[in-house]
């Protein structure tokens, strides 16, 4: 081989080198960039859902503790106004009613927003006690499977949204009779299977007509617990959700 050649050949290997770290640089820069992206993205995330949660908590405590003695003590006002006539009574008796209403209603929401028993029981309690309260007004059988276990509060906090979110999509959109919810510990992490025997519908056109906010709140949560989020669904068979949420990094990052 002449040496013009030898020459030639060796350039053309450099190039080839050099172009390869080029594209390995290029490509490594990029899923870099990715990364860091949805790091970004996540952390976004996880800010607005606990700006979300804390403002609830505020309303909870708020409608809890303010607005409910104020009505408390409004009715036992009322009721100790004096020289009262037979159509002042009534009109008590219809006021003390509405004032009743709004306190329950008051109690409905403070629970709705963050329940009592989910800070101090834990989130699989919280659960029961809302499927239960669920029960006395609609007619969806909903059977609830879990073990007794203890979780950080964040994570407590967002599967239990999870599960109202798939509930409240359930009674609203499935015309479901039966829903039926697992969570199963497989110790390095949290398995959520939930499966009803409603309608079903088309994923793919929900989201191309912008009525599937309920699945992107349900990413959300699943994105910021780094889960793996699963979702079957079709017209006459029902909906299916299986989210594998990992618990050791984050007990690690709690403990």
């Amino acid at each position: 081989m002449h040496t013009s050649e030898e020459q030639f050949y060796t350039a053309v290997i450099v190039a080839a080198i050099a172009l390869g770290i080029i594209i390995i640089v290029f490509i490594a820069t990029m899923i870099r960039h990715q990364r860091r992206n949805a790091l970004l993205n996540k952390m976004r995330i996880r800010a607005e859902i606990n700006t979300l949660e804390k403002e609830r908590k505020r309303i909870a405590t708020d409608l809890h503790d303010e607005l409910g003695p104020i009505l408390s003590a409004v009715r036992i006002q009322i009721n100790h106004l004096p020289h009262l006539s037979e159509a002042d009574k009534k009109i008590i008796d219809f006021a003390n009613k509405h004032i009743d209403d709004a306190i329950a209603k008051t109690r409905e929401i403070s629970y709705n927003l963050l329940p009592s028993t989910l800070v101090r029981k834990g989130m699989v309690r919280a659960v029961q006690e809302y499927i239960n309260k669920l029960s006395e007004t609609h007619e969806l059988q909903i059977t609830f499977i879990s073990p007794d276990i203890q979780l950080p509060t964040e994570m407590s906090i967002n599967i239990y949204r999870i599960i109202q979110e798939i509930i409240h999509n359930t009674i609203k959109h499935a015309e479901a009779t039966q829903l039926i919810i697992t969570l199963q510990n497989n110790g390095s992490k949290l398995v959520l299977l939930t499966a009803d025997d409603g309608k079903g519908f088309d994923y793919d056109k929900s989201i191309e007509n912008n009525s599937g906010l309920g699945l992107t709140n349900l990413h959300s949560r699943a994105e910021v617990m780094n889960a793996r989020f699963n979702f079957r669904s079709m017209p006459g068979f029902g909906s299916q959700y299986v989210i594998e949420i990992p618990i050791t990094e984050t007990y690690a990052e709690n403990n």
